[in-house]
């Protein structure tokens, strides 16, 4: 597993990617330590609540959830928190769950790179061609 400033990478993955999909990448790539939010018994909690904790204990957020009311962060409250956040662009509500899987086996490397390079208060949208730009 590739390690950031000596400590081992950690991405955690939001409730709308699903939690097989990442324990299946985590199990066979082995590219950092990936848990999904029901892993951590975050599930049902407000995004306030558990994106502030998975920020402290140094997660890399990706999520498709780009709403910033339902997420009751917006990008500046993010990099104000000192969030690591990635993401997914609109095509992600758009693809099928198999879609889904394929596009996130095919991009995951690319993923944890742009992980591996974000300091804190950093966040990145990323498209369908995992593509990213910083926000």
């Amino acid at each position: 597993m590739r390690c950031i400033r000596g400590m081992q990478l950690k991405l955690l993955f939001d409730e709308n990617i699903s939690q097989r999909l990442v324990e299946f990448i985590n199990r066979e790539s082995r590219l950092a330590q990936m848990a999904h939010i029901r892993q951590r018994g975050w599930s049902g909690l407000p995004d306030a609540q558990w994106i502030q904790t998975a920020t402290q204990r140094e997660f890399v957020i990706i999520t498709g959830d780009r709403n910033e009311r339902t997420r009751g962060y917006t990008v500046a409250d993010l990099k104000a928190l000192g969030a690591r956040v990635i993401l997914l662009g609109r095509s992600w509500d758009h693809l099928s769950r198999w879609e889904r899987a394929k596009w996130l086996v095919r991009h995951i490397e690319k993923l944890v790179e742009l992980a591996e390079s974000m300091p804190a208060g950093t966040v990145y949208l990323v498209n369908k061609q995992a593509k990213f730009r910083a926000l």
